[in-house]
């Protein structure tokens, strides 16, 4: 079963009528921002104190906490922000720089897995937010635009190229317990909560799982979307329902290469409809109060999936349950500040997918050290393989495992306002699932810019 791009419009007409009922509703609701501070009162603080004006342009909504603007090279960029802001804009940007290297030395040709032989990687983005309460629509509403460049050694770790990632409008109502998107985006980046602590900088300690994205999550292009928040008063519990195109079943390259330039293709040949719904329970860290995210969600995508026994499957399907708790908090000031465990669980059916099953467990550390803005975190994740691929491997002739396991141990600092350093050391048992490999252990870096 696939879906038509009649029934792509039809869900974005039924976008448009969801936001219509809310903005009736709600149609004294508007964004409110800090009012500008007197440039003539400008002191060595006046860039933090003007930041948090820019931050209430940042994106709403996403699980990928936007670094602040506070901690980017330059918050007022040499003035451009406060002007921007003035008209209802942000403009914020970053580069990444990173590589993999096999301690062990494992090098090979054709190179199997990410780090087997020196991987590089290297990415730069920009995202513009406008408010969109300034034209007339209801809410706290913003048009939201990501791009980027990005470049890869190992072909196989992701394509090369430009792409578009977001172009979407998303709106809050009552006070942000309700939330309604649509347009274009990484699914990805609403759902699951791949990052670990306040913001992106801690991204490369984050939560690891293959298993959404095998079963369809869209990564590197964006494709057309909706989602739906709605929160209880207290804004802890919530229910989230997401529709969008399937990642081409052919895997990132061929979902890559079927899009266009910009990455706005509505319909690619046999990518269906990809449905998800999460459930959580969420409170911030505060005085007094511990951080606590607890989200569990099912995937099901209309596709045909290619399966282990020479055949497609009709659709593929996953769930996942995943927490986040902070243990101790180590700093009254900064409740954030603490001692925190992540720990998740993720299936998919065996007979189509190559991953399909996985525990972990990361403890975790914001600001360890006196060093308010580094992370530490050290993990365990457990990989169960499929055995029908296994056993379809094996009869081809190769070899395959139907497990991996890997711990890993990661650090990231800040050497300076934007600038981030991470080191990570993953020892991993079974690095690909087939030809059978030693044991890796690789160390990866990297240095990111944010501006």
């Amino acid at each position: 079963m696939t879906m038509s791009p009649n029934s792509y419009r039809f869900a974005l007409v039924l976008a448009c009528s969801v936001l219509l009922g809310l903005s009736a509703l709600c149609d004294n609701a508007h964004a409110k921002y800090l009012a500008v501070m007197d440039s003539s009162n400008a002191n060595v603080d006046i860039d933090v104190a003007r930041c948090h004006r820019y931050d209430a342009l940042q994106p709403q909504g996403t699980t990928n906490p936007i670094i602040s603007t506070c901690d980017t090279m330059s918050p007022r960029l040499g003035g451009l922000r406060d002007k921007l802001a003035n008209h209802g804009w942000l403009i914020q940007g970053g580069t990444y720089l990173g590589g993999t290297f096999d301690v062990l030395n494992h090098g090979a040709r054709p190179q199997l897995y990410i780090g087997q032989d020196p991987t590089y990687r290297a990415n730069t983005f920009i995202y513009a937010t406008y408010d969109l309460s300034r034209i007339g629509f209801a809410g706290t509403s913003q048009l939201v635009f990501n791009a980027n460049v990005q470049a890869f050694s190992y072909a196989q770790e992701n394509p090369t190229g430009f792409a578009i990632n977001s172009l979407y409008i998303s709106q809050r109502f009552n006070g942000g317990r309700e939330q309604v998107q649509y347009g274009y985006d990484e699914i990805g980046n609403q759902f699951y909560g791949f990052a670990l602590g306040t913001s992106s900088t801690t991204s490369p300690a984050g939560v690891g799982s293959s298993i959404p994205y095998e079963v369809g999550f869209i990564f590197n292009k964006s494709a057309p979307e909706i989602n739906l928040r709605l929160a209880t008063d207290s804004k802890h519990f919530y229910d989230r329902f997401g529709i969008t195109r399937s990642v081409d079943p052919a895997g990132p390259q061929a979902d890559w290469d079927n899009n266009n330039f910009w990455g706005l293709k509505w319909h690619i040949p046999g990518a269906g409809a990809l449905y998800i719904n999460e459930l959580g329970y969420q409170t911030d860290a505060g005085p007094q109060q511990h951080m606590m995210w607890i989200r569990q969600g099912v995937m099901y995508n209309a596709s045909q999936f290619p399966d282990f026994h020479g055949g497609y499957a009709a659709d593929n399907y996953a769930y996942y349950l995943v927490g986040d708790y902070q243990l101790i908090q180590t700093d009254a000031a900064q409740p954030f500040r603490g001692v925190y465990v992540n720990v998740k669980a993720d299936y998919a059916p065996p007979d189509r997918n190559v991953y399909t099953g996985d525990t972990g467990v990361t403890f975790y550390v914001l600001g360890p050290f006196n060093q308010s803005n580094d992370a530490f975190a050290v993990g365990y994740t457990f990989d169960e393989l499929s055995r029908s691929f296994e056993r379809m491997r094996q009869a081809s002739g190769f070899t395959a495992v139907d497990f991996s396991r890997n711990y890993s141990l990661s650090y990231v600092h800040r050497l300076s306002r934007g600038i981030y350093l991470s080191n990570q050391l993953s020892y991993t048992v079974n690095p690909i699932p087939s030809p059978k490999q030693p044991e890796a252990l690789t160390w990866m870096t990297s240095l990111s810019f944010s501006y």
